[in-house]
């Protein structure tokens, strides 16, 4: 495997087995990111971070199903054998929730960071988003293999390499989702992060922080100031932003306005690969400023939501995040241009 290209002297990227669907890459002396390889697509495992210090070790974000996670935990086992003291959940989605069953039972004394309302989130949304994936998912994954049988995309068109190689995985890991789902065990943060918090482990200083609202209303960020290393979670995501039905767009560029002026030198997505400066960032504020600006003039004009969606133009947007790919494009449409104004709506008419 080939890793994504790292500072001088930090270029390193561990061999693991390629089942386990992510490559662990070093970004600064002891944060290592396990970077899922995964094509783009509509089912999403997300990227872990290892944080090794003097004692133990803080792991951020436990992936998608417990195998996943325990495929982590192997990696993380090839680096150093000491303990998981914290777990930081950047949100309360499933892909970067779920595993933390397998580190509390690997390490009973873990204590797992979570934003203040994730307790609230997690039993009463969170529940409700699973069971809607678990009760609708099959009729997806059905429509993704006939998709890929008859050789024709989502969208009617002939159907591209890039759409069969990311139907194909989405329709494997939706399964793999299916079949664990009932062995899943929710754990609750036992630390709650209203603002900031700051963990001193060792010589290393980490600092969580709460910033705003954004891919969804209790984002956390990880960042290393030492190292100048930002773990982002979703509120950052390539190659297409996740602008989804838990999102609040209206502040979310306020939020990573605020990420970008930390300066950091490496960024660590929710999903995609390592970032070595704020572009893509940038590239997302735009987006969101767009969104923001036309959905609130829309609901100034009194118009009904289906006038909006009408009404709000992205394909400048579009093309600049998808370019040609149809797979990109419509996966843009699925989560920016669909649940995103949607979700910006929600907040705009809210406000009234």
């Amino acid at each position: 495997m080939t890793g994504v290209a790292l500072a001088a002297g930090l270029d390193q990227t561990l061999p693991i087995p390629a089942e386990t669907r992510f490559e662990v890459q070093k970004v600064a002396d002891g944060v290592y990111a396990a970077i899922r390889t995964e094509p783009a697509g509509l089912m999403f495992d997300a990227n872990s971070v290892f944080i090794v210090n003097d004692q133990d070790v803080v792991v951020v974000d436990t992936n998608i199903t417990p195998s996943s996670a325990r495929a982590s935990l192997a990696a993380l086992r090839k680096i150093t054998s000491k303990p998981v003291s914290h777990i930081i959940n950047t949100h309360w989605h499933d892909d970067h929730i779920i595993g933390n069953q397998v580190y509390r039972e690997a390490f009973p004394d873990v204590q797992v960071i979570g934003q203040a309302t994730t307790k609230e989130d997690l039993p009463t949304v969170g529940a409700a988003n699973r069971k809607q994936l678990v009760d609708l998912g099959p009729l997806m994954v059905t429509q993704l293999r006939i998709s890929v049988e008859q050789q024709k995309s989502m969208t009617g068109a002939v159907l591209t390499e890039e759409e069969r190689v990311s139907y194909t995985s989405d329709a494997n890991a939706a399964e793999r989702y299916f079949a664990e789902v009932h062995s899943f065990q929710i754990v609750l943060p036992t630390i709650a992060v209203s603002d900031r918090l700051t963990l001193t482990r060792g010589r290393r200083t980490i600092e969580v922080r709460f910033l705003g609202r954004a891919h969804t209303g209790a984002d956390l960020v990880v960042h290393l100031p030492a190292e100048r290393v930002l773990v982002a979670g979703d509120l950052v995501v390539s190659p297409i932003p996740l602008v989804g039905s838990t999102s609040h767009p209206l502040e979310f560029g306020a939020v990573l306005e605020q990420l970008i002026g930390l300066s950091p030198a490496v960024i660590i997505p929710g999903h995609g690969p390592v970032l070595r400066d704020d572009a893509y960032v940038r590239q997302e504020v735009r987006l969101l400023a767009s969104i923001k600006q036309q959905v609130e003039a829309a609901v100034a004009r009194g118009e009904t939501l289906e006038e909006t969606r009408k009404s709000v133009d992205l394909e400048p947007m579009r093309k600049l995040f998808a370019g040609d790919s149809q797979l990109k494009s419509f996966v843009f449409n699925n989560y920016v241009t669909g649940s995103g104004v949607t979700a910006a709506y929600r907040d705009a008419t809210a406000r009234r």
